[in-house]
């Protein structure tokens, strides 16, 4: 399978052997639990309102420290303001502005996602973010999801404004 190419920005993101480790075992459990093809968690950076990723199944692709910049306006209003995770349960949803590089999602038969919102005492830390096929996620997928990003509020708060500044990066 060719995977088209996509630039993005970048940040050195720091990470403790604990952080990884933490990050790696609760990823795996809710992808044996929930399913993904693909699992990563990111970061929020409010100052610069993105998010940088600080966890990923596929890291070759999809690298730590890989910044998503190009949030859609619904997005940030249901995750970072409403602090509700997003269920992208068919391809429509991924073609939306809530995603970026669609063209490498769809290229990996990404069709459903779930970001759920990590959150600390009413402040958005960042998203526990699960792709798979089309139709692989409901609304209780996404009730199991949340159990395992608010295992990660204690992660990302330690991790929280470590980024550097970013530069560009070509995948």
């Amino acid at each position: 399978m060719t995977v088209p190419r996509f630039e993005e920005e970048y940040a050195e993101i720091p990470l403790s052997a604990a952080a990884s480790a933490k990050l790696a075992d609760i990823a795996a459990s809710v992808t044996a639990d929930v399913g993904a093809l693909l699992t990563t968690v990111s970061l929020w950076r409010p100052e610069t309102r993105d998010l940088v990723r600080v966890f990923t199944t596929m890291p070759e692709l999809y690298r730590v420290g890989g910044i998503s910049s190009e949030l859609g306006e619904e997005w940030l209003q249901h995750c970072v303001v409403h602090q509700e995770s997003f269920l992208a349960s068919e391809q429509e949803a991924i073609d939306s502005d809530a995603f970026e590089h669609q063209d490498v999602l769809g290229a990996l038969n990404l069709g459903a996602a779930i970001n759920a919102v990590i959150v600390d005492n009413g402040q958005f830390l960042g998203c526990l973010n699960l792709l798979d096929v089309a139709g692989a996620y409901s609304e209780p997928s996404v009730r199991r999801a949340e159990t395992y990003a608010a295992q990660l509020v204690e992660t990302l708060a330690a991790i929280s404004g470590r980024a550097t500044p970013s530069r560009a990066w070509r995948r």
